[in-house]
């Protein structure tokens, strides 16, 4: 009967620590400028990542609540987007937490482990790990490297501690924030490393250069050793999706003695690249661990190059196959179908209202361009397929299309895709539906722009940006408005000259 009792009581304790509680977090976000809008990741398998995101729009009062059912603790990274601001913190099944977002001020937490949670906000939580390793690049010195390194990590490390010491923090948020720091500088570390081996893996042939390049895989190998990507553990951190990253696609591949960088330029050119990393990853990585690494992977493919490979769209189906019951997929299906969509547009003929200037390759100037156009007021938007910012200002065009017809004013696209994009030029006008006329400009008209833009060197030209001309070809404003700002009510600064 105790036996029996004693089973009872053990799989009872079971069940229950592997039950699902609320955590709530509530708040505010006020100030002048306050957003209407908060988005903060989703704690799918104890993960946190930036791509996989929610939101939700606060009340009249800027307040909100959001309720995160968890079994385990968890890092959640919060922001408001105008003005931005980020807060990261590590949320426990059955807690509450308060944050107030407030103009000119740091993000306020309150709750469990108060002093930790606000020292965890002021850490450096970067979209891209990459960026923050910039200022060690031009270090020659491994070991010097390594060293300054360690010292910020340990000087967080150390804090910690502190708050530990004082039990201002838990055991729970200090090891588990040991683990996120940890994976962050292992991170940062291998990415400045693998930097610096890119220009080495070309010319294996030179001993000092292999030799150099032998140090750099040895010190990679202790990183990777040190923390194991395939660790369970890890996948708490915000960090590890690019900690892995490089891992496998970068260290795993350079480490190899036949690696050849021209037969991975040619899996570009067949689109048969991500099948490849995919498979390559299932080789060093299992469980939860490959599930979200193959999940986050195709996610930024899709979100950040936004190329529309169609090959991510075979590469996601596999994805769903292997894992029918993913929760990662509802949040990588959206990208996937806009890459569907695409290629299903790209697929039809130009519309009458797409017009390619005659003889556009051999226009070498602002001036020459115009005057093919001469009897009504310009509107020029020089843009490129690359520019992320140029592609957001194309959700306005419907509306734009208006303001210009109102004005007489025509369009006209400058491209300044290379010779090597002109295909995907050519797919942008018309899946973003570039009505007006189009030029892709050759080097000498591209000198010529940044000429115009960059006054002082002539060396520089920052996209996207919007010039007005008026009928008889002169430029009235070589920084017009975007199309951003004239939809929401703003004029041409020489609307009474057009």
């Amino acid at each position: 009967m105790k036996q029996t009792f004693l089973f009872l009581t053990l799989a009872t304790m079971l069940l229950s620590g592997c039950s699902k509680q609320e955590a709530i977090l509530t708040g505010k976000i006020s100030g002048t400028a306050g957003s209407k809008t908060l988005v903060y990741t989703a704690p799918i398998s104890e993960t946190c990542y930036l791509g996989f995101t929610d939101t939700l729009q606060v009340d009249d009062t800027g307040s909100f609540e959001v309720k995160f059912a968890i079994t385990k603790p968890v890092f959640i990274t919060l922001w408001t987007i105008e003005p931005y601001k980020q807060a990261k913190l590590l949320i426990e099944p059955g807690k509450s937490y308060d944050l107030v977002f407030e103009d000119e001020k740091d993000v306020q937490i309150s709750g469990q482990n108060e002093k930790g949670q606000m020292f965890l906000s002021t850490l450096p939580n970067p979209s891209y790990v990459e960026m923050e390793g910039r200022s060690f690049i031009r270090d020659t010195s491994l070991l010097s490297i390594h060293e300054n390194i360690e010292k910020l990590k340990q000087d967080d490390l150390n804090h910690l501690k502190e708050l530990l010491e004082r039990k201002e923090i838990s055991p729970v948020f200090f090891k588990r924030t040991e683990a996120d720091r940890n994976c962050y500088y292992a991170s940062l570390e291998t990415r400045i490393l693998l930097i610096k081996t890119y220009p080495l893996i070309q010319k294996r042939s030179d001993e000092d250069l292999l030799k150099a390049g032998g140090n750099l895989f040895k010190k990679l190998e202790e990183i990777y050793s040190q923390y194991p990507p395939n660790d369970e553990n890890l996948i708490i951190s915000s960090f590890w999706s690019e900690y892995a990253e490089g891992y496998v696609t970068g260290y795993k591949q350079f480490s190899q003695p036949d690696f050849d960088m021209a037969k991975f330029s040619q899996m570009r050119q067949d689109e048969t690249i991500h099948a490849y990393m995919m498979h390559e990853s299932t080789k060093y990585l299992t469980g939860k661990v490959l599930e979200f690494f193959q999940a986050r992977y195709i996610h930024f493919i899709a979100y950040a190059h936004d190329d529309y490979e169609k090959e991510l769209i075979t590469v996601f189906d596999r994805f769903q196959k292997d894992y029918p019951q993913s929760q990662y997929a509802n949040y990588v299906a959206p990208l996937i179908e806009k890459i569907v969509a695409y290629h299903q547009i790209i697929e039809q003929p130009f519309s009458e209202e797409m017009k390619f200037m005659a003889h556009y390759e051999d226009i070498n100037t602002l001036e020459e361009a115009v005057k093919q156009l001469k009897g009504k007021a310009i509107y020029i938007d020089v843009w490129a397929t690359w520019c992320s910012p140029c592609k957001h200002e194309f959700q306005h065009n419907a509306a734009l299309k208006k303001i210009l017809a109102e004005n007489d004013i025509q369009q006209l696209y400058i491209s300044i895709d290379d010779d090597k994009r002109e295909k995907r030029w050519e797919n942008g006008i018309k899946y973003f539906h570039l009505t007006g006329t189009h030029i892709r400009a050759n080097k000498s008209l591209w000198n010529d722009l940044a000429k115009r833009f960059d006054k002082k060197n002539g060396a520089m030209l920052s996209i996207p940006w919007y010039i007005l001309v008026d009928k008889n070809g002169n430029v009235l404003d070589e920084h017009a408005k975007s199309p951003s700002q004239l939809v929401t009510g703003e004029e041409f600064a020489s609307k009474n000259k057009l």
